[in-house]
């Protein structure tokens, strides 16, 4: 038979291992679901969007991870919500640049290289993706120019560019 005492300090224990499991069974619940969404960079990005709607680097990164996908008309939309959020992101004009290179659209690309340029002068790649869509436009002079700046500027950068 039981102890009064006994008893009275198993209601206690029986309380916190009920918590206990609560806890266990909530997390595992909260993460068994969790990993659907961190299934792909693309739904993972799509669930930041649609918690973060007002924030550029959510759009910016569902478009680059349509673009590694090579989606690149479902990446464009994107690029282009992000610069109506934040229109002085030079990594997104690169990227919306890099987009309108893919689709053959030389004169739009330039145009968003040219923007990360002003935006970001010191990033070597930004001159590069500029010199490549002149030299695909036939100014080889201009071309040249820019590669070469971009290849300098990279010779001298102390950290890989941040493209998210």
């Amino acid at each position: 038979m039981m102890s009064k005492g006994t008893s009275k300090l198993s209601a206690p224990i029986l309380i916190e291992w009920f918590l206990i499991l609560a806890i266990l069974l909530t997390y595992g619940w909260a993460t068994y679901h969790r990993n659907f969404i961190w299934k792909d960079e693309i739904t993972l990005w799509l669930d930041v969007v649609k918690k973060s709607p007002e924030k550029s680097r959510p759009y910016n990164n569902v478009g680059l991870a349509y673009f590694e996908k090579r989606l690149i008309d479902e990446a464009m939309p994107y690029f282009i919500k992000s610069l109506s959020l934040d229109p002085d992101s030079p990594s997104t004009h690169n990227n919306l640049g890099l987009c309108f290179s893919a689709k053959g659209w030389v004169d739009q690309a330039i145009e968003e290289f040219r923007q990360a340029v002003k935006l970001n002068p010191s990033n070597g790649m930004f001159h590069v993706d500029l010199g490549i869509a002149y030299w695909q436009k036939g100014l080889t002079d201009l071309a040249r120019e820019e590669i070469q700046l971009g290849k300098n500027l990279k010779k001298t950068e102390t950290r890989k560019p941040f493209f998210h």
